[in-house]
């Protein structure tokens, strides 16, 4: 066996990702679109589950609705905790790759920079 076989192969490219794209280009309109989809799909999710369980468990006991009205609450605390998590996980993802671009810009600018200097 060669020794290029037993090699893992490259996961990165050499080339300069002038255009990122998929999950690093957060800077988009889909990408946004994408952020508060998941977080309304969060709270619908969440407010109809604790609805439907409190529902459940009202028809079980033979109650009021105390126990749907128990649980749309709960599941909204729940929905609104999911949604809180989603943003802040957002916003990180979106610091970071503001922090990426700016590297790349100082990068590039130092780049020429030095370029017009050696000539």
């Amino acid at each position: 066996m060669s020794e290029r076989e037993t090699e893992s192969p490259p996961l990165e490219s050499d080339r300069p990702n002038e255009h990122a794209t998929g999950t690093g280009s957060l800077g988009s309109k889909s990408a946004y679109f994408a952020l508060f989809s998941q977080i309304g799909i969060t709270l619908l999710v969440a407010n109809l589950g604790g609805a439907l369980l409190g529902r459940w468990v009202d028809s079980l006991l033979n109650s009021g609705p105390i126990f749907l009205i128990v649980g749309f609450i709960g599941g909204f605390v729940v929905g609104a905790l999911g949604a809180a998590q989603i943003v802040a996980r957002g916003l990180k993802q979106f610091d970071a790759q503001d922090a990426i671009e700016k590297a790349a810009r100082l990068a590039r600018r130092r780049a020429e920079s030095e370029d017009k200097e050696l000539r």
